[in-house]
């Protein structure tokens, strides 16, 4: 029973699973142009629904974070559906509809409902992890940040391969499958140290407004804003400028 009931397979473990699963958000970039020519639209007006994951991702994280302070496995549910079925729902609109349709269904399977699946399922593992690495919380924000990476590095070629011997759709509704299973699987790991109590007293007492009267914290924002906001304009063309670069004829002669 200690072998599951220790920091490492109740808080490091669960957030391996889902992040590794929920940070291929980052893998955009692969299928973007691939969903714009299968839909018929061009690839502009579809990278929106990148935008809009990210978009929501930020929103849920910030407005449903007292719920996952409540009720992390709550939270870890909602993630899991809210990602899987709008990777599926995603992969069902590109395949059965087509232009402006298409597009609308994917702004709201994979831009809203996937979008809110991201931000819930960032915050409840690093909640976790804060918890059971109280001594050691730089390391347990790697490790919840490591996920993001190895997604992004595993998915890439898997989600290549998959595009190419069984078509964009099918990429959606396999991986939408994997992840299901792998973000259940750290729904029922994740737990909170036994004897943990959240208090009420200090949720009641804290007031969001304050926060923009605090000019720490918004220096503080502003500087993540711009960090962050740098990174995913990069990471959503990541593969079209990697092509432009490569690709482009040598000027020497």
């Amino acid at each position: 029973m200690n072998f599951i009931n220790n920091k490492w397979m109740r808080a490091a473990v669960p957030a391996l699973l889902i992040h590794c699963s929920i940070g291929t958000v980052y893998c955009w970039s692969t299928f973007k142009n691939a969903i714009a020519e299968k839909i018929g639209m061009d690839a502009f007006s579809v990278g929106w629904a990148f935008s809009l994951a990210i978009f929501f991702l930020g929103m849920s994280a910030a407005f449903m974070g007292k719920m996952v302070e409540k009720d992390i496995h709550k939270s870890s549910l909602l993630s899991c559906i809210c990602f899987t079925v709008g990777m599926i729902g995603t992969g069902l609109f590109i395949e059965f509809t087509s232009g402006v349709f298409a597009l609308i269904g994917i702004f709201v399977c994979y831009g809203c409902i996937m979008g809110i699946g991201l931000g819930v399922g960032y915050l409840t593992p690093v909640k976790t992890l804060m918890l059971w690495f109280s001594d050691n919380k730089g390391l347990a924000t790697g490790i919840s940040i490591m996920g993001f990476g190895l997604a992004k590095a595993i998915a890439t070629p898997i989600m290549e391969a998959i595009q190419k011997s069984l078509g964009i759709t099918w990429m959606f509704y396999i991986l939408g499958g994997v992840y299901f299973v792998m973000m259940m699987l750290g729904h029922f790991l994740l737990k909170k140290p036994d004897g943990w109590v959240e208090s009420d007293e200090a949720n009641d007492s804290f007031k969001p407004m304050s926060m923009f009267k605090n000019k720490t914290f918004l220096g503080i924002w502003i500087m993540f804003f711009i960090n962050i906001h740098c990174g995913l304009a990069l990471i959503s063309y990541e593969k079209q400028i990697l092509e432009l670069v490569f690709t482009r004829p040598s000027p020497i002669k």
